[in-house]
């Protein structure tokens, strides 16, 4: 009789309990996640606002070489066109 009892408990009541635990856990876990995404938005939206037209640049390449002003394209290779 104890057997059957402790098999009912392991086959039928801990997977419910195991569930609504682990349930409860990626709930809040979730609202969490939320919470703190939608505060960033909030906050990223109100320090950068732009002007309607106007365009953002968040990334400018630092100038590299001798003067980049003179750059006119890449080196010029030479080729012969050959037909068959």
């Amino acid at each position: 009789m104890k057997v059957f009892l402790i098999l009912a408990l392991i086959l039928f009541i801990a997977p419910r309990i195991l569930r609504w635990a682990l349930k409860g856990f990626v709930v809040s876990q979730m609202n969490k996640v939320q919470k703190d995404f939608y505060q960033e938005q909030r906050n990223a939206s109100s320090t950068h606002k732009k002007k309607e037209g106007k365009i953002d640049i968040d990334f400018v390449p630092p100038k590299t070489g001798k003067n980049s002003d003179d750059f006119r394209g890449g080196e010029y290779i030479s080729y012969e066109e050959v037909k068959d």
